[in-house]
């Protein structure tokens, strides 16, 4: 279980790269996004690249989220393709007790989808309720 106090600005945690599945890409936009560039499996939507960081985000150990309090600064930098090699980049950018919950702190992280090139593809901040350790 990642805690408020394991979440320092500045320190990282990257999750391995994961493929593009072509197939299922194509799927996912038919029923979600089904613009003609995506059911043709040119580039993927932008929906199913948050959904695919969502998968990555949990092969991660749990992190001790109550409540999201939204995404910031949402970005996609570049399109991405069948076959591209995803990783996920967590930093943790600023955190601060709650003011009114001793048991948890509020995190703000910097989450990006990279390609097999170390480019962000997608990127952008959450807000996060975490609770403390022992709390």
């Amino acid at each position: 279980m990642i805690y408020y106090e394991d979440m320092v600005p500045g320190e990282r945690l990257t999750v391995p790269a994961e493929p593009v599945n072509r197939a299922e890409m194509m799927r996912f936009a038919e029923q979600w996004d089904p613009m003609p560039f995506h059911t043709d499996g040119s580039s993927a939507p932008g929906i199913y690249l948050l959904a695919f960081k969502q998968r990555l985000i949990h092969r991660l150990p749990k992190l001790a989220v109550l409540a999201s309090f939204g995404y910031d600064e949402l970005r996609f930098h570049k399109p991405v393709k069948p076959g591209d090699a995803l990783s996920l980049l967590l930093e943790w950018v600023r955190r601060r007790e709650s003011g009114s919950k001793p048991n948890a702190g509020i995190v703000t992280l910097r989450l990006s989808l990279l390609d097999q090139a170390g480019a962000a593809v997608l990127s952008h901040l959450d807000t996060v309720l975490v609770r403390r350790r022992g709390g």
